[in-house]
């Protein structure tokens, strides 16, 4: 805290101290203050000039620092030292004596004045802050509560609820109970009015702020939030407190209340103030027993001050204290008003009136209402005279003065809409209190003409004109009814002649209506037809209550006038002016009693009907017609007409008056009496097809029909029926939901009648479709109809009803598959639904019922099962080989395969239905729910489903499960295979066991479904090995199955035996059946029968055997290898029984090792030459020679395997290398057999041994493959391969004049074009970078590597190969399309390693493209500058080189600048002893470097600088020391030295530069002799010798020559003593 804040503080408080010396006291009328010893005036508690509290006796530094900030002018200063002063307090409550003295001192000296503070947040922090220490403190808060009871309690009356709120927290924090709070006002009574007392007579805008530091506004604003609390705390006092308690006080209240100063606060221009005045004359007006009050001061003040004054803000408790003081006083307004002329009562009240509401709600005109009541005649009706007015001045009489100033404030642009009602009901009661002063008719008739009779005329027929008399907002016809009412009773003649007038008017208004042909025709007749809605609306109405009998025949003469206008002028302009109709209808039906019920007018409508109606129903009056018919019930004969008017309707080509006037008869009651004709069914239906095909006129007739209860069900079916097709048509499916819900809405019990039908499952499965859909507002209507479908069908009788067809939605949406098949999600909700509401009783019959049966699976498995598997899956299933036994069904050719049916996302049924039955179980516990037997059926199949899935997911080409597209495309269904695969290991815990039956039941069925060679056969195989397999793993049961067969045994079902085999447990057991095997296939001839084969499929499970019976077998086995007929079935298992056999007997010499080897090299040979793409033979070879490669190179005891190693290696490595490129053209993305392949190949290819690079050179293409593994292999060969290469070259280029170094074409035609890619931002990153993408970016990354260890020469070679094409400025465009371009923010560069990049090393697939990428960018940006910056400079565009810039200037340019600078240090360290004359001076922080050649004692010497954005821009090369060589020529090294760095294409550009310089200066220091005067090479003046002695040849420097000259007074040579000749 600075000391001049302590100065700033202390100096109005010393002041104050050292010229008063101030104590405290209190007032003699209780409120508290700082008296003056001297007779001085007593200092308030709210005034801004205050004695600071004593703080030395506070503890805690901190409080202080606080309290000394809580005393500042600023009010965030103030509000943070609250808060510091609230966490202080908080922590104190927990102690047992609470806040100390001293702080509780502090605070009630500071309290009030924190309470009135400017700022919001203060004010409420001090409220809430003086609760907190009252509370702590407890009793001892007693003794000061005189002090600030007063600033409390006016805090509850803030005009800011948020310090109201926190005033009145802190009050029940204290006084919890409203005993408590009133007994607070009791006991304090003298000390709260005393302070309010003081606050509202002494304080004023001076003494509450500081003028110096408050604006003027703010200033006003906190004295009125000020002394409006004070005043509205007194009339709380008088409020909450009764009369025996306020008499002790009266003095106190009466010298308050008979203050002028107090009641001119009345017209105060703040409306807080203003309000907190009128209700303290409530309030005082509640305790008139106290004869407090001076009338004639309140009506002098509150009446006719306030009553000239704007009421904003305050005009709703001002109007309210006017009828209250009013009634308590009524001569206010007269003995003790005292205003006269301009200043009278009355115009001052028609000044307040003219104002309206100011702002106020509606009650404002309801005070005003009652108060009209309560004042006296003359303020109303000022006059006395006897005698009638004349009725030519009657307007300008004072009478109407009242009238005129609540119409002007009615009238006024800021009165609300909303108080329009009101204000008009006030009206019309001030005009019948003035009409009771009339004593003549007529003056009462010109006032009624002249005040009410407008209101009639505007109600009938609005006009601008006579705006100043409408009426707005809901209920105006009350008042409309009032002021005719009002002209009935007071003029009855004057009524007659005004009906008379607007009945004619209303009659010409139909006659000029707008033909058809007219812009507004519209426009027109709607005008017409809304004149005629109010025009019998209020005739219905007055007739309603009962008018005179004249005045009924007065509107059936009217009325018949009308009625004949209107027929006629429909007749004679043929029904266009549907108005005319639209009144005819109206009249017919609001005042029948003027209409229909007249003898006349009945005649002349029947014989109207009779005649003209069947003519006119093409018209657009159809509707307003056909509407008539139902009132002349049994007074014409309707069948007939009806009958005429089907057949016109019928007979009339299509139109939208057509259609109009048929929705029209089908709504009509009539139709179910009259029984519907063929010809109308026929309409409806076509309409609903015109309306389906876009005819949205049609629609009507549609609802029409749904609406209308007499039409038979059949047709309402039909229709149905007919929405419901329409919804599988997609075209039509929009209609058709609009449709829906018509019906919906119309017709309930049609909806749960049609439910009832086999239709109204399809309608419900039609809903759940389309509410899927991706239009949205297509799904949106869809799932709206739906509910309401469902909710129509939830009455007591439906729910069976709802249950059976929702059941059935389930069964067929799982069994077929097209494309209005539901999705699974759907089918799960619908599952979930009937589970939920399905009793217990019915529970298990639905469970049942919602998972398939054993004819459901079969049906959707069965065509899976008609597929012969790929072989390749041999090398992914736990079966092996045994895939090779299966017969190939007829049905698996392609002229016999029958294409399997599937939804929109391409799913087949078997999917749908195997992810509902997961979806389900996963969700719900339904599979515990249901019997044995379909938990069974249920497990069996859906363990099927899973071994189909993976292979599907292995090989994706397969025609199955779902639509051909890769592993990385189908994410969720992978998600989906795996979680399937969970829940049918789940079943099998032993924990989820709780029906052991089933699972034994399962496998049984699964083990006798093994039996033959058929598909399904092998899959049931699978499904078996896995669930014993599970069970043993998961839940330890073993299966015991003692049917394997013996060696004596012929085989009858191999795959039962394979499976039987598998499930052996028993060590002894497995041991026992090898030895079988191996004995039954020794010595035995095999053929390509699957006879002989079969038991060759499980020797995978081959264990410990002895010794001598494996190499019996191997001899065998290579013995009938050896013989070349076996085909590759065999010979593929025969190379996996080689290696698994192997591994056992390593330690055992033999011939056989050599030809084992023989036989893996003949098969890469073989697979190389006929293209064999067998992929278990390609890796049964690869295995047998990654176990050979691995015992011949860690098991180096046996010279028979190491010798063969030795002699094949070089072949079999060659052949590996041939068998890479073969595999080149085939993608192993959706392939995981092939996949396992190639990794296994380029695993073998990648592993440490020396090679070639001869051997691998044409590996090129293979960059480009389909296989992440060969493509990675590649790359990794060659990127070790060609820097080793690059030393080799340089040599040759050295040694040959007309070497010429090129990149491979090979290579060069990798990086020819960007592979076509998508928008970086919409690449699926969850999958790896597309292989095209990354073989192009990896192939630019070997182009790089032949720069490694190349010399300068290859690189400006090399650099001249990409110069001749598009390389670079195809990539360049690319990466900044990526980097850049494409994304709001640019890639953040620092996040990776520019300088280095490693394939495979990122785990996300972003990640690695952007490090690859900016890793390529950075090896252009060092080997091939010049080009990178011509690309920058020329080709980018415009708006991209700005950001291309600055993000290289960022990320690349510095890595870049010190890499070419440390090439520049390795450099120097690697030059001879004789250039050491060149010294180099490298600033790697300054991003330059300084090269100095010594000349005598001197240097001459050049700075070269690298600038920020390198080598997007050019280096400069700045003179540094000058030695010896004129400053032309010295330029002209300059700019030679620069031209060799900027322009070089290659890396190593500075050190170019720095040898080009080196030569310019020993070429011109070459043969340079010293000088012979001065016997050094360069003068004092930084010159060469370069004056020559025509005889002796010696060279002087000039300087040196002229001063020998000078000195020795002649011309001579100072050796030869010649002549010289100077110059």
């Amino acid at each position: 805290m600075s000391k001049k804040q302590f100065k700033s503080l202390a100096s109005s408080s010393r002041a104050f101290s050292n010229t008063f010396g101030a104590t405290s006291g209190t007032l003699g009328d209780g409120s508290f203050a700082v008296s003056q010893p001297f007779g001085g005036a007593s200092i308030s508690p709210l005034s801004y000039v205050y004695e600071p509290p004593d703080l030395s006796s506070i503890s805690e530094p901190n409080l202080v620092v606080a309290f000394k900030n809580l005393q500042k002018k600023d009010s965030i200063t103030k509000a943070k030292a609250l808060e510091e002063l609230l966490s202080y307090i908080t922590a104190e409550k927990v102690k047992p004596n609470g806040v100390e003295d001293p702080v509780l001192e502090a605070w009630i000296i500071l309290y009030p004045r924190t309470s009135i503070d400017s700022s919001r947040r203060v004010r409420q922090l001090a409220h809430f802050i003086h609760g907190e220490i009252s509370l702590s403190c407890g009793k001892r808060i007693a003794r000061q509560m005189p002090k600030v009871i007063g600033a409390w309690l006016a805090g509850l009356q803030e005009n800011d609820k948020l310090v109201v709120r926190a005033a009145e927290e802190a009050l029940f924090k204290v006084f919890p109970t409203k005993s408590k709070q009133i007994a607070v006002w009791q006991v304090y009574q003298q000390v709260i009015i005393g302070y309010c007392k003081r606050v509202i007579l002494e304080e004023s805008v001076t003494t509450l702020s500081d003028e110096r530091t408050t604006s003027p506004d703010a200033a006003e604003a906190k004295f009125a939030r000020v002394i409006g609390t004070a005043i509205y705390t007194v009339a709380n006092a008088l409020d909450v407190l009764s009369l025996s308690e306020l008499r002790p006080l009266t003095e106190l209240y009466k010298d308050l209340a008979q203050t002028k100063s107090v009641w001119k606060l009345a017209f105060h221009s703040d409306a807080f103030v203003r309000n907190a005045v009128y209700g303290l004359v409530c309030s005082l007006l509640k305790v008139r027993d106290l004869d407090i009050i001076d009338f004639s001061m309140l009506s002098t003040n509150v009446i006719q001050e306030a009553l000239r004054i704007d009421q904003i803000g305050s005009a709703l408790d001002y109007s309210k204290m006017l009828v209250e003081l009013s009634e308590a006083c009524g001569d206010v307004w007269t003995e003790h008003y005292t205003g006269i002329a301009r200043r009278s009562a009355q115009k001052r009240l028609c000044q307040f009136l003219s104002k309206g509401s100011q702002g106020g709600p509606p009650e404002f005109w309801k005070h005003i209402s009652r108060l009209l009541e309560l004042l006296p005649p003359q303020i109303i009706n000022p006059t006395d005279r006897e005698t009638d007015m004349d009725v030519a001045s009657a307007d300008q009489s004072p009478k109407f003065l009242v009238l005129d100033a609540i119409h002007d404030g009615i009238n006024r642009r800021d009165e609300h809409q909303g108080n329009h009602i009101e204000a008009w009901r006030t009206y019309l009661k001030a005009a019948r209190l003035l009409l009771q002063s009339f004593s003549s008719s007529d003056p009462q008739r010109h006032f009624i003409e002249t005040y009410v009779g407008h209101l009639m005329d505007q109600y009938l027929k609005p006009a601008e004109k006579g705006k100043r008399w409408a009426v707005l907002g809901p209920g105006r016809e009350e008042i409309f009814k009032n002021a005719i009412s009002l002209i009935l009773q007071s003029c009855p003649d004057l009524f007659e002649i005004k009906w008379h007038e607007l009945s004619i008017a209303f009659v010409q208004d139909l006659q000029l209506s707008l033909p058809e042909l007219c812009k507004d025709y519209t426009k027109s007749q709607d005008l017409i037809m809304y004149t005629a809605k109010r025009w019998y609306a209020l005739q219905a109405e007055m007739i309603k209550s009962s008018v005179p009998q004249h005045v009924q025949a007065m509107f059936e003469e009217t009325s018949a006038v009308e009625i004949k206008s209107a027929a006629r002028l429909l007749n004679s302009r043929n029904g266009k002016p549907y108005g005319a109709a639209a009144s005819l209808d109206i009249a017919l039906r609001l005042v029948p009693e003027s209409t229909i019920q007249v003898g006349t007018t009945k005649d002349f409508l029947l014989d109207f009907m009779r005649s003209d109606i069947p003519n006119l129903l093409l018209s657009p009056s159809s509707s307003y017609l056909i509407g008539m018919l139902s009132t002349f019930e049994g007074e014409l004969d309707v069948r007939q007409l009806w009958i005429d008017s089907i057949q016109i309707l019928m007979n009339a080509p299509d139109s939208t008056t057509k259609f109009q006037a048929l929705r029209s008869l089908i709504s009509s009651p009539w139709l179910g009496r009259l029984g519907l004709s063929n010809d109308m069914v026929s309409a409806v239906k076509q309409s609903l097809q015109y309306a389906l095909h876009g005819n949205e006129s049609c629609w009507p007739v549609v609802a029409a029909a749904m609406a209308n209860p007499s039409l038979p069900d059949e047709l309402t079916d039909e229709l149905l029926a007919n929405l419901t097709d329409s919804l599988s048509i997609e075209s039509e499916a929009s209609a058709a939901l609009h449709g829906l819900g018509i019906a919906v809405q119309q017709n309930v019990q049609g909806i749960k009648r049609f439910n009832s039908l086999p239709k109204g499952s399809t309608l419900l499965s039609r809903l759940l479709f389309l509410g899927e859909s991706p239009v949205l507002s297509i799904s949106q209507e869809a799932r709206k109809i739906d509910v309401k479908v469902r909710q129509a069908n939830s009455s007591a009788g439906s729910s069976r009803i709802s249950q059976s067809s929702r059941i059935d939605i389930i069964k067929n949406g799982v069994e077929i598959a097209d494309l209005a098949s539901l999705s699974v999600a759907s089918l799960e909700s619908e599952a979930i639904e009937l589970l939920r509401h399905a009793t217990e009783d019915e529970l298990e019959m639905v469970a049942d019922a919602l998972l398939p049966d054993e004819a459901q699976w079969a049906t959707v498995l069965e065509p899976f099962f008609q597929h012969h598997p790929d072989p390749a899956l041999a090398i992914t299933n736990s079966l092996g080989g045994a895939i090779q036994i299966i017969s190939q069904p007829v049905e698996s050719r392609k002229d016999h395969a029958t294409p399997i049916p599937r939804d929109a996302n391409g799913y087949s049924p078997a999917l749908r239905m195997a992810w509902y039955v997961s979806a389900l179980c996963t969700s719900t516990d339904v599979f515990n729910v249901v019997t044995t037997s379909r938990k069974a059926i249920t497990y069996h199949n859906m363990a099927l489903f899973v071994q189909l899935a993976t292979d599907h997911l292995s090989i994706s080409q397969l025609s199955g499960l779902w639509e051909n597209s890769g592993i990385q495309n189908n994410s969720g269904l992978v998600t989906f295979i795996a979680d399937s695969h969970s829940i049918v290991a789940k079943w099998l815990q032993k924990s989820s066991i709780t029906d052991v039956a089933f699972v034994d039941e399962a496998r049984r069925s699964l083990l006798a479904n093994t039996k033959g060679l058929a598909a399904s056969a092998y899959y049931n195989g699978r499904a078996y090995t896995a669930l014993v397999s599970e069970l043993e793993e998961t839940s330890g049961i073993k299966i015991t199955d003692e049917n394997y067969p013996t060696a004596s045994q012929e085989i009858s079902d191999p795959i039962t035996e394979v499976v039987t085999i598998f499930s052996i447990n028993n060590p002894k057991a497995i041991l026992h059946t090898c030895n079988r095997l191996i004995a039954a296939l020794t010595g035995r001839e095999l053929a390509d029968s699957p006879a002989k084969s079969k038991r060759l499929q499980d020797f995978d499970r081959l264990e410990e055997l002895p010794q001598p019976r494996l190499v019996f077998f191997v001899k065998h086995i290579v013995s009938q290898l050896q013989v070349g007929a076996l085909s590759l079935l065999i010979t593929t298992e025969l190379y996996k029984s080689l290696d698994t056999v192997l591994r056992l007997f390593r330690d055992i010499y033999g011939s056989f090792w050599e030809d084992i080897m023989s036989f893996v090299t003949s098969g890469c040979s073989r697979i190389t030459k006929e293209k064999i793409s067998d992929i278990p033979f390609i890796h049964a070879t690869l295995r047998l020679y990654d176990t050979f490669k691995l015992l011949a190179t860690t098991f180096n005891e046996n010279e028979d395997l190491t010798d063969s190693w030795a002699q094949v290696k070089a072949a079999v490595d060659e052949s590996l290398v041939k068998l890479m490129q073969s595999q080149t053209n085939m993608s192993d993305e959706a392939n995981q057999p092939r996949r396992i392949v190639n990794e296994l190949l380029a695993r073998l290819l990648t592993k440490p041994y020396p090679m070639s690079y001869n051997a691998i050179q044409d590996l090129y293409p293979v960059i480009a493959c389909e296989s992440a593994a060969l493509q990675h292999a590649a790359y990794e060969m060659l990127h070790k391969h060609i820097p080793e290469n690059q030393e080799e070259m340089s040599i040759e280029a050295a040694l040959s004049k007309t070497f010429e170094a090129k990149l491979p074409e090979e290579l060069l035609s990798l990086i020819l074009t960007v592979p076509q890619h998508d928008e970086p931002l919409t690449l699926d990153w969850e999958n790896p970078l597309p292989l095209p993408l990354k073989g192009y970016l990896l192939s630019w990354n070997l182009v790089f590597d032949h720069w490694i260890n190349a010399s300068y020469k290859l690189q400006s070679d090399y650099v001249t190969s990409i110069k001749d094409g598009t390389y670079l400025n195809s990539f360049l465009s690319f990466a900044f399309d990526y980097l850049v371009s494409s994304r709001a923010k640019p890639i953040d560069g620092s996040r990776y390693d520019p300088e280095h990049y490693t394939a495979g090393s990122e785990d996300q697939p972003e990640r690695d493209a952007s490090a690859l990428i900016i890793h390529t960018y950075f090896l252009c940006l060092k080997n091939l500058p010049t080009l990178s910056k011509a690309w920058w400079r020329d080709t980018c565009p415009r708006q991209l080189q700005k950001p291309v810039e600055a993000w290289t200037e960022k990320y690349i340019s510095s890595i870049v600048i010190a890499t070419e600078l440390a090439s520049v240090t390795a450099w120097l360290h690697t030059q001879d002893a004789t250039d050491a004359s060149l010294t180099v001076k490298v600033s790697s922080r300054a991003h330059e470097l300084t090269a100095s050649y010594p000349l005598d004692e001197q240097h001459m010497s050049i700075r070269i600088v690298l600038p920020p954005t390198y080598p997007l821009a050019p280096v400069l090369v700045e003179s540094v020391h000058r030695v010896g060589i004129d400053e032309k020529k010295w330029r002209s090294w300059l700019l030679t030295t620069a031209g060799v760095i900027n322009f070089s294409g290659t890396s190593g550009a500075i050190i170019e530069g720095l040898v080009a310089w080196r030569k310019n200066v020993t070429g011109a220091l070459k043969g340079q002799s010293e000088c012979a005067i001065c016997y050094s090479v360069v003068s004092a003046d930084r010159q060469l010798p370069s004056k020559r002695c025509g005889t002796c040849r010696n060279l002087f420097h000039g300087s040196c020559l002229f001063k020998w000259f000078r000195s020795s007074g002649s011309s001579s040579c100072p050796l030869c003593r010649n002549a010289f000749n100077y110059g």
